[in-house]
């Protein structure tokens, strides 16, 4: 989206301050943002001192007369502006100014070193660039230039911008060539924000076809969107009952095409609020996301409390309390995220003293409505972690037993595709009747989470099937991924590229019971007790409870579903490679014991081995943009932490393509 000012910099150094004060209220209205007399002052301010401070660096950096400054660069979906970019040669700088002297240089470097990377990450004209973050303002202390770390940049007063800028271009100008200011300005954005920025844009209304702009991806996310409008609709037209079946590689965007579902369509059929949910088995994902949308939309607004708990929802509880009054519930329309990890009959009769499946259950309940009502099942595979867990067929099954359902599925949920990891809809691997319509837009194809890498899901699979050949090969692709012996480099490492408000965490098996020896608490249950993962995940980087403190390894209970931009796996005894045979373990008293399993796909959603191997599925695809996976060194004189084992450990995942940390990775 374009700058709502753009100049040569010798023009903006002698345009009347009025006058751009005037351009800049009128193209913030424009995009619908607010501006209150503290804006127009700040605007005064920054106005003055940065024409002050260019006109200094015309003086003595002659260079700069060819170059270009731009004000108000608003950033898309997530409401980002950039106060000032200055375009040098070809060198970004991402200025953000701070009137008063209130402001922390700290938090303020922080925004602009945000601001710079999301222009890395998502922005084609700064693509392979070298961007600077400077913060602007009367601090307190201010943050020096750190010339080693182009991303570091620095906090400074106004008066010390020019000398600043003269030293960034002797150290990086010249590396590429000459930016052309409007190309710059006009280039195409492509934000992929994390699941929690996503679901807090979409609950502000913002439309999803921008909300994961790839080049490779945008297009089949909004098919899908497209989809499942159609189909609900036509559920509402002819008054029936429709299950419909959404599949996706990991992340694809099935989370976010389930919510914005949610949000949009309610909307747009005109239901009420408390007619259209989302639903997940997922504790953490739910507590998180529905954290996130509070604290974005107001969480001392009136009724915001009520209308994000009525509108994301725990599945278990909506079941739980719906089954047994024999009422048709107030939702017409749920989305159940992740819906092969629905329960079992078994899990079900233990939980609840019920003998009947989830996905049964759930038909039988949405069954009450007289007229319409649908049920939208996001379906992955190769994830299932908990014991209990039903599988894709355990809905067949459901279809099968309800006869007054129609069924729109995506052929992956047929056929058995990779994404839902061979497992079928129907046991036999047919097709139950005419009420079945098979729909290719309503599967993902392409993984938006690691925005670096269109490898990753198929990699870790290579990984954790033994296929290293297939392994090396992918991520000689481009695989942002490396290994390292010492928890401490790797804790450099992460500090080093969690600029901003980049999150970056430890993240551990729950089944890696001898972490401890290295320094960090075993992720179990009971220890978690004491541990906010809500606040692991939301809070700013430099508070004590946030995962950028690299203190707690989460495992991946808490973590499915949710993702980070920097991961340190922490690698655990329950997994090791024996050359290329898989071996999955389990710790016994004093010693580890191996963990056989079934090779059916249909029962591979209650298998103990694969429930292990899916640990480590879930664990290596948090990563949005780089990981280092952490292997222990061992002892000898500890069987439970065998130096063996660690080292088959590491050189498999050499094989398979990681690569050791050089030193130049942390700067």
């Amino acid at each position: 989206m374009p700058a709502l000012y753009i100049d040569a910099l010798p023009n903006f150094v002698t345009i009347n301050v009025d006058e751009l004060l005037g351009k800049l209220t009128t193209g913030l209205a424009r995009e619908g943002f607010d501006t209150t007399p503290a804006t127009t002052f700040s605007w005064l301010r920054e106005i003055r001192e940065l024409q002050r401070a260019f006109r200094e660096l015309i003086q003595v950096e002659p260079a700069a007369l060819k170059w270009a400054v731009l004000f108000e660069y608003i950033l898309p979906v997530v409401g980002q502006r950039i106060d000032c970019v200055l375009l040098a040669n070809d060198v970004i700088y991402v200025i953000e100014y701070k009137s008063g002297s209130s402001s922390s240089a700290r938090g303020a470097l922080g925004q602009a070193q945000d601001y710079a990377l999301n222009l890395l990450d998502f922005h084609e004209g700064s693509k392979d660039r070298v961007a600077v973050p400077i913060a602007v303002g009367t601090f307190s202390k201010c943050i020096s230039l750190n010339i080693s770390s182009q991303h570091q940049g620095a906090a400074v007063d106004a008066t010390s911008l020019a000398t600043t800028i003269v030293r960034c271009q002797a150290a990086w100008s010249g590396q590429g060539f000459d930016l052309d200011p409007k190309a710059w300005d006009t280039s195409r954005y492509f934000p992929i924000p994390t699941i929690i920025e996503a679901a807090s844009a979409i609950y502000r209304n913002h439309d999803v076809r921008n909300l994961a702009r790839s080049k490779s991806g945008s297009e089949n996310l909004e098919t899908t969107q497209q989809a499942l409008e159609v189909a609900v609709q036509d559920a509402i037209t002819r008054q029936i009952k429709k299950l419909i079946l959404v599949t996706g590689v990991p992340g694809a965007g099935k989370t976010l095409a389930g919510l914005n579902a949610v949000q949009s369509l309610a909307q747009k059929l005109n239901l009420n609020l408390e007619q259209a949910a989302f639903l997940s088995g997922n504790s953490p994902l739910v507590a998180v996301i529905q954290t996130a949308l509070k604290r974005s939309v107001g969480s001392r607004k009136r009724g915001v409390a009520a209308a994000v708990r009525s509108r994301v929802r725990e599945v278990h509880r909506f079941v739980r309390d719906s089954f047994g009054n024999h009422l048709a519930p107030v939702d017409r329309l749920i989305v159940f995220d992740e819906a092969q990890r629905a329960w079992t009959a078994a899990r079900n009769k233990k939980k609840f003293g019920r003998d009947i499946s989830e996905p049964e259950m759930i038909l039988e309940i949405m069954g009450r409505h007289n007229g319409w009502a649908v049920v939208i099942a996001l379906v992955g595979g190769g994830q299932e972690i908990h014991s209990g867990e039903a599988g894709l067929a355990a809905w067949g099954d459901a279809i099968l037993k309800h006869s007054n359902w129609e069924v729109d599925a995506s052929p992956e949920a047929l056929v058995g595709g990779p994404s839902v990891a061979g497992s079928r809809l129907f046991r036999d691997g047919g097709i139950a009747d005419e009420r079945v319509r098979l729909l290719s837009q309503l599967h993902l194809s392409v993984s938006k989470r690691s925005f670096t890498s269109e490898v990753t899901a198929a990699w870790v699979n290579a990984v954790l099937d033994g296929r290293c050949n297939e392994a090396e090969l992918l991520a000689a692709r481009g695989l942002p991924v490396y290994i390292t012996r010492d928890i401490e480099v790797a804790r450099e490492w992460l500090r080093s590229k969690a600029k901003g408000r980049r999150r970056c965490g430890l993240v551990a098996s729950s089944g890696a019971a001898r972490l401890r020896a290295d320094g960090v608490e075993t992720p179990t249950f009971q220890f978690l007790r004491s541990i906010d993962y809500v606040k692991w995940f939301l809070e700013a980087p430099e508070d004590h409870r946030s995962s950028n403190q690299l203190e707690i390894a989460l495992s991946e209970f808490e973590l499915q579903g949710l993702e980070l931009d920097l991961v340190c796996v922490l690698w655990g005894g329950d997994l090791i490679f024996q050359h290329t045979e898989v071996v999955a373990r389990s710790l016994k008293g004093r010693k580890w014991c191996v963990v056989r399993g079934t090779k059916d796909p249909q029962k591979s959603a209650d298998d103990p081995r694969t429930r292990i191997q899916n640990k480590y599925r879930v664990l290596l695809t948090r990563f949005r943009k780089a990981m280092i996976i952490y292997v222990p060194v061992g002892s000898n004189d500890d069987s439970t932490r065998g130096v063996e084992d660690f080292e088959s450990v590491h050189t498999y995942l050499l094989s398979c393509g990681v690569r050791s940390l050089p030193d130049k990775e942390i700067n």
